[in-house]
């Protein structure tokens, strides 16, 4: 079998969740001994380059070369527009549809109208890869895609990441990491911690925020200042792979305040840390990924909830003993077995 895997990004330090996708999944299929050849192309440094890329440039090259192949794999479906043009057996791989179906998704105007037409590539694929449950039923929903056609593999966790010894300090530190987008709604946990600060004045807490500088960073700086927080709020700016280990084991707790994600991995990644977890009650969050967080309802709640859980240690703890045994089933390598199953099922199928 000799695969080609279309890839928009293609490095552990691109900072995004499909990069990651992309090397873990080419890495994982070399071990095994399968033949595997990463397809891309750099955008050129132009107005619209990304786009020109996407719709001309890619598309080119992975029809020039697809003979070579037995399966084509679009590790995204923006990699996969050629699909309409293969007669080869294909496999997409989906992480969300967010940008089609959240207005407040945090992307670019033209990605949001470009989107509803990007996403419908999947329709020529022989198999969809959803990367959770959740992200499978809006598959069938909005884009009208059969859920047979559909296979759901969860992501993996990186290996390296464990809960390493505390050091000793006389502060509690919360934690964000991610993206300063709108649906992440960052602001709601600067908010939230802005009434923990309100109740209890006493307390030792400080709230780090790690991600890169997007287009709501500034707004998050401004928030911070109207609400006196300057000096218990760090800006700590994108934290690179080798570096996310010590990172989240230097939370005491991590929040993700987001309001939708299509799968949600720094909430295991903080879990495999043996850090709990707040999410909101009302996130769209895959229910595999979101089983042990503690759910709040309210800015004031999450507020309480936060006070609770740095300041009751048996709460703590038990958070701590299930996120650790729910993140043991996230791993690459049953990601990649999994992903080579559905390989060998749609060549089985299929014949061209």
């Amino acid at each position: 079998m000799k695969v080609a895997l279309i890839v928009d990004e293609f490095s552990v330090e691109e900072g995004t969740g499909i990069a990651r996708y992309s090397y873990e999944l080419y890495k994982g299929l070399k071990d095994r001994g399968i033949d595997v050849e990463p397809i891309m192309v750099k955008p050129p440094d132009v107005p619209f380059g990304q786009a020109l890329n996407h719709v001309f440039r890619l598309p080119y090259r992975v029809l020039r070369r697809v003979n070579e192949f037995d399966i084509v794999h679009a590790t995204s479906p923006i990699t996969g527009l050629c699909f309409p043009f293969i007669r080869k057996p294909k496999v997409m791989t989906y992480h969300d549809i967010i940008s089609m179906i959240y207005k407040d998704s945090g992307n670019s105007l033209h990605a949001r109208l470009a989107a509803p037409l990007f996403f419908r590539v999947g329709k020529w694929s022989d198999r969809i890869i959803a990367v959770s449950s959740q992200t499978k039923e809006e598959i069938v929903e909005h884009l009208g895609i059969p859920g047979e056609k559909i296979v759901v593999v969860n992501n993996g966790l990186d290996s390296e990441l464990k809960p390493l010894e505390k050091e000793n300090r006389n502060i509690f530190i919360i934690g964000y990491l991610g993206a300063f987008n709108l649906r992440k709604r960052v602001d709601y946990l600067v908010r939230a911690f802005y009434h923990l600060k309100k109740e209890h004045p006493e307390m030792k807490v400080k709230l780090v925020l790690c991600g890169k500088k997007t287009m709501e960073y500034e707004n998050l700086v401004k928030l911070v200042t109207e609400l006196g927080l300057e000096e218990e709020v760090e800006f700590r700016g994108f934290i690179p792979q080798e570096q996310l280990g010590d990172t989240y084991n230097s939370f005491d707790l991590f929040v993700l305040p987001s309001e939708w994600e299509g799968f949600g991995i720094p909430i295991i990644e903080a879990q495999r840390c043996g850090v709990p977890v707040i999410i909101r009650k009302d996130a769209k969050i895959p229910d595999e990924v979101l089983r042990c967080c503690l759910k709040v309802d309210s800015e004031e709640d999450m507020a309480d909830k936060i006070f609770q859980m740095l300041t009751a240690s048996g709460m703590s703890e038990e958070m701590i003993k299930k996120g650790l045994e729910h993140c043991r089933g996230f791993t690459w390598e049953r990601a990649v077995d999994e992903t080579i199953r559905v390989y060998e099922n749609v060549l089985t199928e299929k014949r061209y």
